[in-house]
């Protein structure tokens, strides 16, 4: 018998680890805990079912960082006291992950961790999401990469053994959902919008409202669907710089994943600073401009599915003509989706966990 735990806190994560869970639930060789730190408190209660999650952690008090992994750390340290775990498992580069993998290494518990080895070099963009991610390859001791991109930085970093390339599993969800909704059209001149990164909380956000509103006010054809995020500071800033409600903007709630996913179908142009929407935008040939100044999703640039328009929005008026004039190449879009792994990425990440880990479990 394989204990296995899983720790997860946002949204993000929860879409890329839970057909993985249930893959493994139903094999009697593992032995399944699911943690939740509620580092996205309300998304988490609205969007996931309360009996998914074993043991649910109640973080409370997002005040920074620091206070949040530590608050982690020794919530951990008690529940370990009850149980314990051969592996400990992990996605992405968010503080959960980070401080679940600290936990991981302070314990001598191996940590495996899902999206390993995608990079910006760059510590502070994003920021804090660039060390993490390079900070949990130190720590694992099983790496699942996205790509083969991914996986050159990992052998780049000294990082050979256990790297295994598995695609994205998030995108699991957005090839069944496509399936089911291939009727569904796309609406002319219709831009979705999704912002959420901290370093848009300056004035970089401020700019990229502008820039957006001076487009809107010179294209009164296009018009924008904005789902808001639950983080207070950039709620705050919206609500600022749109005192005066404009006809073309829809802001709405935080959207149940399958609402979304049909709203990304149907829009024309993908604007967004989210790493997950990027992925998605590119895999379904959107024309995707990227809110930021770097991307670690660099295979997105390098096919030309995507393009950097800045945090501040500087390019978007010059991009979003581009695109109105010109279509993405479909043979980049299918590389992207190549890349991405075509939907089946949760069921090859299931078939190594089922025979790589009780080898290794026996070498340890």
């Amino acid at each position: 018998m394989i204990n296995l735990c899983f720790v997860f806190g946002t949204r993000p994560e929860y879409l890329k680890i839970v057909e993985v869970i249930k893959k493994l639930k139903n094999n009697k060789k593992f032995k399944i805990k699911i943690l939740s730190s509620n580092q996205q408190k309300n998304i988490i209660k609205k969007y996931v079912d309360k009996n998914f999650i074993d043991i649910d952690l109640k973080l409370k008090n997002f005040d920074n960082d620091a206070i949040f992994v530590s608050k982690l750390i020794k919530k951990l340290n008690l529940i370990f006291q009850n149980f314990s775990a051969d592996f400990l498992f992990v996605q992405g580069d968010t503080n959960t992950a980070y401080g679940a993998s600290l936990f991981g290494f302070f314990k001598n518990i191996p940590v495996i961790h899902l999206e390993a080895g995608l990079r910006t070099y760059d510590l502070y963009n994003p920021f804090p999401e660039e060390f993490i991610r390079q900070n949990i390859s130190k720590i694992a001791k099983i790496h699942f990469a996205q790509n083969k991109s991914s996986k050159i930085n990992l052998k780049n970093e000294g990082i050979f053994k256990n790297v295994f390339v598995v695609g994205n599993p998030g995108v699991d969800h957005l090839v069944r959902y496509v399936k089911e909704n291939k009727k569904q059209k796309i609406i002319k001149n219709s831009i979705l919008v999704t912002m959420h990164r901290r370093e848009s909380i300056n004035s970089n956000l401020e700019k990229f409202i502008h820039n957006l509103k001076v487009f809107l006010k010179n294209n009164s054809e296009f018009h924008v669907n904005w789902p808001l995020h639950t983080n207070p500071n950039i709620l705050m800033k919206i609500k600022k710089s749109f005192k005066k409600n404009m006809n073309q903007i829809r802001f709405s709630e935080p959207l149940e994943y399958s609402q979304f996913q049909k709203l990304m179908l149907s829009s024309q142009i993908v604007i967004t600073d989210s790493g997950g929407v990027q992925e998605e935008a590119a895999f379904l040939g959107k024309p995707l401009l990227i809110a930021r100044d770097k991307t670690e999703r660099i295979d997105i640039i390098n096919l030309k599915v995507g393009t950097l328009i800045n945090a501040d929005g500087a390019k978007l008026h010059q991009k979003i003509n581009y695109y109105v004039k010109n279509k993405i190449d479909p043979i980049n879009t299918k590389r992207w989706r190549n890349n991405q792994g075509f939907g089946n990425s949760s069921t090859k990440i299931y078939d190594i966990l089922n025979n790589f880990l009780p080898k290794f479990k026996n070498k340890q």
